[in-house]
């Protein structure tokens, strides 16, 4: 089948409209999220960027902090204080729109108030605005074990650059999607030189059937750690 005809057959049966929905599949199972179907039913069916899940749950298995810089609706952020010991987990959203979606989504699964959630309202880099915070004065401990996933739509090195002292000290996992060629090879070469193991993640081959339909033409994220040997690349389904 066409992918003109999936989306028609898809507008003729899902429901319009948002309402708070239990997701039942995938990463995100159990939490409850205010969804349009119309156009997150890959997020409700477990298949929204499902290349990450499996190093998602490695880095929840090992993780004592987490960041989510561009933390949007708050899915990836719910998983973390639900599924993980992570203190704190700091939520980056600049757009006031999507802290307020995050905040009913918080509200829906019982973490409106819990202590482990910092927000963060600003962009991060190294610029001297008012508006810029730079990853390293983040409140983490550079001590402990801690995950980051950074999905900024093409400032992918303006992020890293802000935090090179905490990639060069800190045990992490780090998960960066990448908006160009190019971008994904800058920021390859700038974790690697910090001494980071690196992989691509590749798009699933089903991808040219069922396509996340983004305004960017390449998406494709990159795994980093600090972590050596098999721990480095441990991961399960």
């Amino acid at each position: 089948m066409k992918v003109g005809a999936l989306s028609a057959l898809k507008r003729c049966l899902v429901p319009a409209g948002v309402q708070a929905r239990r997701v039942p599949f995938g990463l995100y199972r159990g939490i409850v999220l205010e969804l349009d179907l119309k156009d997150r039913t890959q997020l409700f069916l477990g298949l929204w960027e499902r290349e990450t899940y499996r190093w998602m749950r490695t880095a929840a298995r090992r993780c004592e902090w987490m960041i989510d810089v561009g933390a949007g609706r708050g899915e990836l952020c719910l998983f973390f204080l639900k599924h993980s010991r992570a203190c704190p987990v700091v939520a980056i959203e600049p757009q006031a729109s999507e802290r307020e979606l995050m905040r009913r989504n918080l509200a829906l699964n019982g973490h409106e108030s819990n202590d482990a959630l910092i927000w963060v309202d600003k962009l991060i880099g190294c610029d001297d605005g008012s508006e810029f915070l730079p990853l390293d004065k983040l409140p983490v401990d550079f001590t402990r074990p801690g995950f980051i996933k950074i999905d900024v739509d093409g400032a992918e090195m303006e992020v890293l650059r802000s935090g090179e002292a905490l990639f060069t000290h800190a045990p992490i996992d780090l998960l960066v999607e990448t908006h160009s060629l190019q971008l994904e090879q800058e920021c390859l070469s700038f974790l690697e030189n910090l001494g980071l193991v690196c992989r691509i993640i590749p798009n699933a081959w089903w991808r040219s059937i069922i396509p996340e339909h983004r305004p960017i033409g390449h998406n494709r994220w990159l795994w980093a750690t600090r972590f050596k040997g098999r721990k480095a690349m441990t991961c399960h389904q």
